[in-house]
């Protein structure tokens, strides 16, 4: 079984310790050229003791070689592809399931966050997506660098939210993604759960997520604000930003389960790991609109309605 990179809970920011005698699975040759090997905090109480102790100087240090790391210009054909045109995000959730090729030929441009990239359809203008590196370990350690080298540069894009997430990336992984950057960082008080305690004792520099109320949306270049919860809320920001006049979504459910025609070695998530999303994609929903963007959740239409 393929382990994931180790990342926290984005909604509630609460690391939960459950410390494993197992030993990890080990990085593949193909692997190690684009992500330095990682020991999950979770396999001892000592490496957990490091990484809580160590997160606050590697955040800061990710965000500023970030910040120095991403250009200002954005390649030509993000306006191309995305300018006008119609955008389907496509997560992995169950509602992928119950749309075929016919629903995808409806839109112009199609961005597949994560696992639902093996939904790929060939055709048209597509882009890969993710805001953390767990995801893009899990595929190279099954399938190669492929996809990514399918896709090209220009449409494979990383917007991390864990900025220490630059330094486990060699330069060959790092040149695999065309990236994008945060707006703003500031520095944020993580839960951590030690059995029974629980305590703010980890600060982590961290992405600032944004007031919807006074949201103005942002018009090109790579910064913009990454957001919690999921990788397709950013998605959308990108859309957005590079002039799509129509955002649908496919596959975010925001809920537990996870499509069969997008099945990783992952464990399906439970309600929990989205928990907050729907209500931040509604609030997004609803700034993007008044930035005259059109944004539906087909997911939710599939499905007869949205998680509470």
């Amino acid at each position: 079984m393929v382990a994931p990179c180790f990342t926290e809970g984005r909604a509630r920011h609460i690391v939960n310790t459950s410390f494993s005698t197992q030993k990890p699975a080990a990085f593949t040759a193909t692997t190690r050229k684009y992500i330095r090997p990682v020991r999950t905090p979770y396999h001892s109480r000592s490496l957990f003791l490091r990484w809580m102790l160590t997160l606050p100087y590697r955040s800061r240090r990710g965000a500023a070689l970030i910040a120095r790391y991403v250009p200002q210009t954005v390649p030509p054909v993000w306006a191309e592809e995305l300018a006008g045109k119609r955008v389907l995000i496509v997560g992995s959730g169950p509602s992928l399931d119950k749309v075929g090729q016919e629903f995808f030929a409806r839109f112009d441009t199609v961005i597949y966050i994560n696992f639902a990239v093996k939904r790929l359809q060939g055709t048209g203008a597509e882009y890969f997506f993710t805001t953390d590196i767990g995801p893009v370990r899990e595929f190279i350690d099954a399938y190669e660098e492929t996809v990514f080298r399918q896709l090209g540069k220009e449409h494979c894009i990383f917007a991390p939210i864990y900025l220490d997430q630059f330094q486990m990336m060699t330069p060959a992984g790092r040149d695999l993604f065309s990236w994008l950057r945060f707006d703003e960082a500031q520095w944020r008080r993580q839960a951590v759960k030690l059995g029974r305690l629980k305590a703010p004792l980890v600060l982590r520099y961290h992405p600032r997520q944004p007031d919807w109320d006074s949201f103005t949306l942002p018009r090109g270049g790579r910064s913009l604000p990454v957001l919690d919860h999921t990788s397709a809320l950013t998605a959308i920001l990108f859309a957005a930003m590079n002039g799509a006049a129509d955002i649908g979504l496919i596959g975010c459910d925001f809920s537990a389960g996870r499509a069969a025609s997008a099945a990783t070695t992952q464990a399906a998530p439970d309600a929990s790991v989205f928990s907050g999303a729907a209500a931040e994609f509604r609030k997004l929903a609803s700034a993007l609109e008044r930035n005259g963007v059109d944004v539906t959740n087909h997911s939710w239409l599939i499905n007869d309605g949205a998680p509470s």
